[in-house]
């Protein structure tokens, strides 16, 4: 193919997020977009035998799912979950897209965009969130002053009423990771998700963080 055509195919894919630029550098590797057609395919996608213990070691503990997420657009998309044995049937499985403006998963996104990038992104934001846009701008914006001190976001009956969730981003040269645990509000209260389960949390993504910063490959 001519030059010219390739560049032109090069830039389609990356405005898509399947490839992403290197900087100070005019080469190309494969983006996190990339990946979410492969994982939405597949039932159980191997990111890693030692990470996948440690996720469901903490699904187990709390009696939660623990999912982690790429984002797509305006949505998240999971292209790993695990369960604890008594945790949560149908809170989302691999290929499931949450709504980056209702979603922990979102809003921990949300938590690594610069001002700039954030304020561009509001108007979709509220479209998303429809009428319940005032509440939610007010929560986000809570949650990421939390994250700033905390380093993790908690989402309480938002997305779904029933189901508090916790989540952390996971910043790789790729691109953003997020990983979330969600659970009945009946079995996790909010005073549990910031005491315990998001310190944890925190721990278990900066250990993920080395793996994922290596081509995609945890561990």
């Amino acid at each position: 193919l001519p030059q010219s055509t390739v560049w032109r195919l090069c830039n389609t894919l990356v405005e898509l997020g399947c490839l992403v630029r290197h900087p100070d550098s005019d080469r190309l590797s494969i983006g996190l977009g990339l990946l979410g057609f492969g994982y939405a395919a597949l039932p159980t996608p191997d990111l890693g035998e030692l990470a996948t213990i440690e996720m469901q070691r903490l699904a187990n503990e709390f009696h939660a799912g623990i999912s982690l997420c790429i984002p797509e657009k305006m949505e998240m998309l999971i292209v790993k979950r695990v369960r604890g044995t008594e945790g949560l049937l149908s809170a989302g499985a691999v290929g499931t897209r949450l709504p980056m403006a209702r979603s922990a998963a979102g809003w921990a996104y949300l938590a690594t965009l610069s001002a700039e990038d954030l304020a561009g992104l509001a108007s979709k934001l509220q479209k998303q969130a429809g009428d319940q846009w005032p509440e939610i701008r007010s929560i986000i914006d809570d949650e990421l002053r939390r994250y700033k001190e905390k380093g993790f976001l908690v989402n309480t009956g938002i997305y779904r009423a029933e189901i508090n969730y916790v989540a952390v981003p996971i910043v790789v040269d790729s691109g953003v990771y997020t990983l979330h645990c969600s659970a009945l509000a009946s079995v996790l209260p909010a005073s549990t998700l910031k005491n315990e389960v998001g310190p944890r949390l925190v721990a278990l993504a900066a250990r993920m963080r080395v793996g994922l910063g290596r081509s995609g490959e945890i561990y």
